[in-house]
């Protein structure tokens, strides 16, 4: 029988890059954990809310408040210049159930105050209403 010589193994003539890449990994790992990146908040200042709540009204309707661009306010049809001209105005109560509907260039300011307000009346069962951008 005859046999032929072996041959060596060839050594793969490229470099291993196996631990070039972990200790770049390493790196980038430890230079993400250590960086020092500013935390994002916008500063806001929450109205106190020391109001008492006004007379009921029926329980069990649903009622519509809408925050319009111009900062005017409109509850179930009536329309009101400011907040506090709607709460002097508005009956509302923890029993009440409201749907709230801002305009998209309202002011987040109105928004707020008035989740506040809301919050010192007592009312929880509250939907904020939003507007799907597929129009």
């Amino acid at each position: 029988m005859i046999r032929l010589p072996e041959r060596a193994p060839q050594a793969s003539l490229l470099a291993d890059l196996t631990p070039l890449l972990d200790v770049i990994f390493i790196i980038l790992v430890f230079s993400l954990l250590t960086a020092n990146t500013p935390l994002l908040s916008l500063p806001m200042q929450l109205p106190s809310s020391s109001d008492q709540a006004p007379a009921a009204v029926e329980a069990g309707e649903r009622r519509q408040l809408l925050l319009r661009a111009d900062d005017t306010w409109q509850l179930d049809g009536r329309s009101f210049t400011s907040l506090e001209q709607l709460r002097s105005a508005a009956e509302l109560s923890g029993a009440d159930r409201l749907d709230i509907a801002a305009d998209r260039d309202a002011s987040a300011d109105g928004l707020v105050r008035l989740l506040a307000w809301l919050a010192s009346v007592g009312l929880t069962d509250t939907r904020l209403l939003m507007d799907s951008d597929d129009e």
